[in-house]
């Protein structure tokens, strides 16, 4: 049986506060739940892509409503949370998709199909696995690995949810240790603990606009918010510890 995914789009006049959080509260909770004797492993993640952006759908059946800007100065955008999940059932995997359909229209969001997913080129490719361990048989087992790393986690937001509250909206979990959470969040001290054990190389990047007196924060992934103009200056990345 292939494992299979699908793309679950978000409309854009979605408050911007917890979208992904929402959706999952109302879509992949009780979802995974109905099934979790079927499922061998699940996991979502997140987007805010460009609205031509087509990966893993058909963007052309997703309607406006779903590809608007966010904001007065930006562009047309779409949100989304990618689901892989892997059913050996084939009689099972149906049902799952059938009753992910009735979720997603139910809650007002949109997909434009289920389609196969393939786990090792994904988890397995180059981008996951190092050169000096690119031997034969060895992209299947750091797939493996990868995506039993990516459950855990999907299971732990999950398990973190609270909600919904009197508006339908789910949240993450706050947490009052705030010497090893000072932004509230359980998942600094998950995050510490990853870098900690793999020792990961972190580093922030600063960028400049010269003629505003202007500094902003980033990362290699993602940059802060371009002002009018864009930047003028990348400085060089400064490595932290987290």
């Amino acid at each position: 049986m292939p494992i299979r995914q699908t793309r679950v789009f978000v409309r854009s006049d979605e408050l911007a506060d917890n979208w992904a959080e929402t959706l999952i509260g109302k879509i992949f909770q009780p979802l995974t739940t109905e099934f979790v004797d079927a499922l061998i492993w699940f996991w979502f993640s997140r987007y805010v892509q460009s609205a031509d952006d087509s990966g893993d759908c058909e963007i052309s059946k997703i309607a406006d409503e779903f590809k608007q800007p966010l904001s007065p100065s930006g562009g047309p955008v779409h949100r989304s949370l990618r689901l892989r999940f892997n059913i050996d059932d084939q009689l099972k995997c149906t049902a799952f998709e059938q009753r992910a359909t009735e979720l997603i229209g139910t809650g007002g969001y949109r997909i434009t199909d289920f389609r196969d997913y393939d786990q090792v080129a994904d988890t397995g490719s180059n981008r996951f696995l190092g050169v000096e361990n690119r031997q034969s048989r060895r992209a299947e087992q750091r797939a493996k690995l990868t995506t039993s790393f990516y459950f855990s986690i999907s299971k732990l937001v999950i398990d973190a949810l609270v909600g919904p509250d009197e508006h339908g909206r789910f949240r993450m979990e706050t947490n009052d240790d705030s010497r090893e959470n000072p932004r509230g969040s359980t998942f600094q001290s998950l995050l510490h603990l990853f870098c900690n054990i793999t020792q990961v190389p972190t580093d922030v990047y600063i960028y400049q606009k010269l003629g505003m007196s202007m500094i902003g924060f980033g990362t290699f992934m993602y940059p802060p918010p371009s002002p009018i103009g864009g930047w003028d200056q990348q400085v060089e990345a400064h490595p932290i510890r987290y």
